[in-house]
């Protein structure tokens, strides 16, 4: 357990160390500022081209956050002292503020993606210090599920808040620039939050080997082309103007973090696998319930349950033993990495779903191609990853 829990329990047993709450502030706002980014590109994609580029324009955007991690253990290998790693951090905090700013003023597909990219790159490099960084102020923490799930849920209920007020271009770069510097301030709070980094104790022999953090790898693939193949169902329902709104959907995944949190604490984390198992059974229920119209409502619901097992699987099954291996700048966020990689190669082979599924007479899902300009126009705004923006 590191020192700074173990110091806090002292005086309050009952309550997450003051490090951990910091680190989940961060995390939060992280969450919540990639996914808004997000939210803009593909609300955008589809005005500036066609509705088809949607699938295309959402695998890029992935590819590019998990180069982001990438980038992160890089630099972390290659760029040893802190004066390097402060200018690396500056880089990263101007990319992310010149490509909101590019994204919102743009009219050109060619120029919206390229901006995107370049923001979605460098966010996954502070994604990637961010996860590291609650690994190790979180390592033998006992409330470490539920901080990471509180942090979640709040990042949606966020994101959720703030389209439903209206998210105008001025109250997009806003977000970014607020949220990023005040993750940037965050980072310098907790005195002891590269403690265990820099105590010789903890840099000991490996404790966690290949084999687990394989089988952990495996799983994560598993969910992501579990979970990818509902998404990829339920977004071309939302197209096709069969479900009105994603509100619901988001309210319960959003309202699921923190008790996913509160399972994945129980037994001092020895039950995550288990329980998300369990959970897995439901993609089953929901994909099948998303075929008949009168069940895609309750197959969104149980999607917003599913979403939050699995997020938050691939972030705390990871950061858990990520201290324990013999790289755990790298382990901390692998999980996401490999999700975000397997989720772009999905939803580029899961792009012809929709076609032949609208070949089947239980599944009426239009054919964009087929809607004249207005009709796709409207498609496109109704998607659950997308948002139309008020001018």
């Amino acid at each position: 357990m590191s020192e700074a829990n173990k110091s806090h329990r002292t005086g309050f047993p009952h309550l997450p160390s003051r490090p951990l709450l910091i680190e989940t502030a961060a995390f939060a706002l992280y969450f919540f500022t990639w996914k808004l980014c997000m939210a803009v590109t593909l609300a955008r994609a589809p005005r500036l081209a066609e509705v088809g580029v949607l699938g295309s324009a959402y695998a890029l955007l992935l590819a590019f956050t998990g180069l982001g991690y990438v980038l992160f253990w890089v630099a972390r290998s290659y760029l040893p002292s802190p004066k390097e790693r402060k200018s690396l951090a500056a880089v990263v905090l101007a990319f992310c503020f010149g490509g909101s700013i590019v994204m919102m003023d743009t009219q050109r597909i060619e120029i919206l993606l390229a901006a995107s990219c370049v923001t979605i790159l460098a966010l996954g490099c502070i994604g990637g210090g961010i996860h590291y960084g609650f690994s190790l102020v979180s390592y033998g923490s006992e409330f470490s599920g539920r901080a990471l799930g509180i942090g979640m849920g709040v990042s949606s209920l966020l994101q959720y808040v703030v389209e439903a007020m209206g998210l105008t271009p001025v109250v997009f770069v806003v977000c970014v620039v607020l949220s990023l510097f005040t993750i940037m301030w965050l980072a310098t709070r907790p005195a002891k939050r590269w403690g265990r980094e820099q105590d010789p104790a903890a840099k000991q022999a490996p404790v966690v080997g290949r084999r687990p953090i394989t089988i952990l790898v495996v799983a994560a693939v598993a969910m992501t082309l579990d979970y990818g193949l509902l998404d990829s169902v339920l977004v071309w329902k939302y197209a096709s103007g069969e479900i009105v709104t994603a509100g619901l959907s988001k309210i319960v995944n959003a309202l699921s973090l923190p008790l996913v949190g509160v399972l994945f604490d129980l037994k001092k984390g020895n039950l995550r696998s288990l329980i998300t198992v369990c959970a897995m059974f439901l993609i089953a229920v929901a994909t099948s319930a998303a075929e008949e119209d009168e069940w895609v409502g309750v197959a969104t619901v149980m999607a917003g349950v599913y979403g939050a097992f699995y997020v938050m699987y691939l972030s705390a099954s990871f950061m858990r033993i990520a201290p324990d291996t013999s790289r755990p700048e790298v382990i901390a966020s692998v999980g996401r990495a490999v999700s975000c990689f397997v989720g772009a190669i999905g939803a580029l082979t899961f792009r012809s779903l929709p076609a032949r599924l609208a070949r089947r007479p239980s599944i009426p899902i239009l054919r964009s191609s087929a809607l004249p300009p207005e009709r796709r126009r409207c498609a496109a705004s109704s998607s659950p990853r997308t948002l139309a923006f008020r001018r």
